[in-house]
């Protein structure tokens, strides 16, 4: 559609034209606006703005995160692919919000701009297509994110999610965080033992202290028969020791405990707020764990790697 007539330009309508109504300066220029014109509409407080250098949206509110996410891909160029937490939103992951700058994957060098982060790659990985976006698929995209998350329990949360929710495995995490932060990689080792909460990583640090053996995370437990009795975030077999703090406490009687197991019951805050008293109502449950006889209790592990 390209025409020098002015007159022909509808140029209240001609944000239709284009997705959430960000164009590039060129592609306007293109369909016969003069760059007077541009200039005009993009003044403060007029119709259009800048959003990135060479990038405008058709409007005057302020962009929307899904209209900085199409700018940001249409300054990365026609092979350049959304990533971080953006595209994990896109993929379904909700752990985090998507804040900051748009993470995008690009083929050539681009001038850095404010409201994006922008990453070279040599071959990028396939795209997958996500509500209109072409996006990186689930396993960068966590990557991405982790790369530049520098709070670990944003870390934990975002890795965690795309594990337990998303189905990645922890093998197509571990070689894009090989090089990252120390914190992503404890976050690798922690989803690596079997770790899938962020109250979970929590209750593994209150334990690297105390003459514990390891436990298994995330139980199904069933009596000798084959009776359900309920899940523990970590289980420790030789003990028959339940811990609980992703659920509420359950309505009396608990099948677990009655049916020998000791249960102890932290609450996620208490965990993050204060863990060495968590650490002495855990060894507290692991000496009256001991001094009984142990319950025909099984278990099977929710998560496999």
């Amino acid at each position: 559609m390209r025409t020098t007539n002015r007159t022909t330009i509808d140029l209240d309508a001609l944000g239709g034209l284009f997705p959430h109504r960000v164009a590039t300066a060129s592609e306007l220029l293109a369909l016969g606006l003069p760059s007077e014109e541009l200039a005009v509409r993009c003044r403060p407080h007029g119709p259009w703005q800048h959003v990135l250098p060479g990038i405008l949206l058709l409007a005057r509110t302020p962009p929307t995160r899904a209209q900085l996410a199409r700018a940001a891909l249409r300054y990365g160029g026609p092979e350049s692919l959304l990533t971080g937490l953006d595209a994990l939103q896109l993929h379904g992951m909700r752990a985090l919000p998507a804040t900051g700058p748009v993470q995008v994957l690009v083929t050539r060098p681009i001038e850095p701009a404010a409201k994006v982060r922008l990453t070279r790659v040599r071959r990028p990985p396939d795209p997958v297509l996500r509500r209109g976006f072409l996006t990186a698929p689930l396993a960068r995209a966590a990557v991405d994110a982790a790369k530049a998350l520098r709070v670990r329990d944003d870390i934990r949360a975002v890795l965690t999610e795309v594990v337990r929710h998303g189905g990645v495995p922890v093998s197509d995490l571990r070689p894009g965080l090989a090089r990252g932060s120390e914190p992503a990689r404890q976050v690798l080792s922690e989803l690596a033992d079997g770790v899938r909460s962020v109250p979970q990583a929590w209750a593994r640090a209150v334990l690297d202290d105390l003459p514990l053996p390891p436990p298994t995370w995330g139980a199904l437990l069933k009596s000798a028969d084959g009776r359900p009795l309920g899940v523990a975030d970590a289980w420790w077999d030789g003990l028959a020791l339940a811990w609980r703090f992703n659920s509420p406490r359950p309505p009396r009687p608990d099948p677990l405990s009655a049916a020998g197991a000791v249960v102890l019951h932290t609450t996620p805050t208490r965990l993050r707020q204060s863990p060495t008293a968590v650490a002495q109502d855990l060894l507290r449950a692991a000496t009256e764990a001991t001094n009984r006889p142990i319950p025909p209790i099984h278990r099977t592990p929710l998560h496999h790697l």
